[in-house]
């Protein structure tokens, strides 16, 4: 698993300066995943997304599961 990490600010609930936004990559044969999360350390607003390769129901997110579906910022892989 590989995690890529930035600092944002502007929460959307206490507009805090320190909004985070993570980007995690996990790869095993048959199995890719892509998750998201948008964190803040100053008054725990969190919200998270995951697209799986084995979820035969899923839609697919119009720019791509490695693309952050608040932000847009595209995931690097470490």
């Amino acid at each position: 698993m590989t995690r890529d990490r930035i600092t944002l600010g502007g929460c959307p609930k206490c507009e805090g300066a320190e909004m985070t936004c993570s980007y995690n990559f996990f790869d095993n044969d048959d199995l890719v995943i892509h998750s998201w999360e948008h964190k803040c350390p100053d008054c725990g607003y969190r919200v998270t997304e995951a697209y799986r390769s084995d979820d035969e129901d899923a839609d697919p997110p119009e720019l791509g599961s490695d693309y952050c579906p608040w932000c847009s910022r595209h995931g690097q892989p470490t």
